[in-house]
C-alpha cells in the first residue's frame, strides 16, 4: 500500500457489520530482524574447486503472527567477491557485499520457515575469505486477523 488513507468509521445502531480500521498499516522493513529470524553463517570449505562454501542456517519461528513477502540477507565479506550463489535466492554483489533476496510465496505467517544451505562464493583469495558481518530481515505486514508483531 503506497498511500495510507485513514478509514472513516460510521456507526449505525441497526446494522451488525464492521470494518477493520487498521487495514491501512504500512509495511515496515527491519534492518536486523533478530526477533523474527535467527541466523548463523559458518565457513564450510575454503576451496571447493574454485569457490568457497559457507553454510547459512536460518529459522523464522512458527510463533510470529505477521506476514512477510520477502527475506533479505546481507553478507559483508573480508575481501571483494566476484560471484555468489545461494539456492532459492536472487543475489546481487557489490565489492565485498552480497545481498540475497528470496520472495516468500507462503507469506511466512506462522510458517516456521527455515533453511540450511550452502552459499557458494567466488573470490581471488579463497583461503582468507571470511564473513565480517551479516543481517537478515523480512517485511512485516498486518496479517488477516489484524495482528502485527
Amino acid at each position: 500500500m503506497k498511500n495510507y488513507e485513514r478509514p472513516v468509521v460510521l456507526q449505525y445502531e441497526d446494522l451488525a457489520e464492521g470494518i477493520y480500521a487498521a487495514s491501512g498499516v504500512a509495511e515496515i522493513d527491519y534492518a536486523n530482524d533478530t526477533e523474527c529470524w535467527s541466523m548463523d553463517i559458518t565457513k564450510d570449505q575454503k576451496d571447493a574447486g574454485g569457490y568457497s562454501t559457507f553454510r547459512i542456517s536460518a529459522t523464522h519461528p512458527g510463533t510470529v503472527e505477521h506476514i512477510s513477502e520477502r527475506t533479505v540477507i546481507t553478507v559483508v565479506f573480508s575481501r571483494p567477491v566476484s560471484n555468489v550463489q545461494f539456492e532459492g535466492f536472487d543475489v546481487q554483489v557489490s565489492g565485498a557485499t552480497a545481498t540475497l533476496t528470496r520472495v516468500s510465496h507462503g507469506n511466512s505467517y506462522q510458517s516456521g520457515d527455515q533453511f540450511n544451505s550452502l552459499m557458494q562464493v567466488w573470490s581471488d583469495d579463497l583461503e582468507n575469505l571470511t564473513v565480517v558481518s551479516s543481517t537478515i530481515a523480512c517485511t512485516h505486514q498486518v496479517n488477516v486477523q489484524g495482528k502485527f508483531d
